[in-house]
């Protein structure tokens, strides 16, 4: 039987993230004028990248940078996920109390990474604190009175109320499974939800994305010339969604311009 190898799957995740962090960069880059929350899903990707680099390095940086900080960062992202969401959405969120939440999760994960380490009791203030976020952030998209946004919100919904049961249910392993010596060294059952979170992942940026080209197909028509019904092209299919975002990122005058 093949060895599992969680530091190349873990790597394989910070490669793919960073890679959706640079499609959400360009993203907010050519919709930065509309205040749709792009820009808080682009520092989502990219706090939660930087934090697991910052986890990687474990043993050639200190534990306050390489336990304390990295999981920070991880944690602050997913709360810009819920702001960013919120904009979406156009929900009004007060963003102080999750500021106030967000420094007793430090204070909290700082004891047990570094007065008491408890490997353990790390997995359990990270994904039980977490939990309500994304249940949260799954809740506004399922509540939004509109229903045009609710609807294209909908595949985003589905990858955070998974989320939400992936860390409860990693909550309850850490609390009644077997010992865990190290990160990369954990129960299999932990290591199938860690890699689980990452699919999860996977399917919320490529969701976002659809989220995103969802509404831009949604909007008035933007000063271009319709094609008369006697016109050559009349009455043909116009591009996909897909195509339509793509030119937008990527318009044919070129990205450098």
């Amino acid at each position: 039987m093949i060895p599992f190898d969680m530091k190349t799957s873990i790597f394989t995740y910070i490669l793919v993230n960073h890679i959706y962090s640079i499609v959400l960069g360009i993203t907010w880059y050519r919709n930065r004028t509309r205040r749709w929350g792009i820009g808080f899903f682009f520092a989502d990707f990219v706090f939660k990248s930087a934090g697991m680099t910052l986890a990687c390095l474990r043993g050639a940086l200190p534990p306050v940078i390489s336990i304390v900080a990295a999981n920070v960062l991880m944690f602050s992202g997913t709360l810009f996920m819920l702001f960013g969401m919120a904009r979406f959405l156009k929900v009004r969120l007060r963003q102080r109390p999750y500021g106030l939440y967000t420094l007793l999760f430090t204070v909290l994960y700082a004891i047990c990474a570094l007065v008491y380490p408890d490997i353990r009791a790390r997995i359990v203030i990270f994904s039980g604190m977490l939990a309500p976020v994304v249940a949260h952030t799954a809740w506004l998209v399922y509540t939004s009175p509109h229903k045009d946004l609710r609807s294209h919100a909908s595949p985003a919904g589905i990858a955070f109320a998974l989320f939400a049961v992936v860390f409860g249910v990693r909550v309850a392993c850490a609390l009644t499974g077997d010992p865990i010596a190290s990160y990369f060294h954990a129960p299999i059952t932990d290591s199938f939800l860690t890699i689980l979170c990452q699919v999860l992942s996977v399917y919320l940026a490529y969701a976002l994305l659809l989220m995103i080209s969802n509404r831009i197909a949604d909007l008035p028509d933007r000063g271009t010339v319709p094609l008369t019904p006697q016109g050559p092209g009349a009455g043909a299919p116009g591009p996909c969604v897909c195509y339509r975002l793509y030119r937008k990122i990527f318009p044919r005058k070129g990205l450098f311009r």
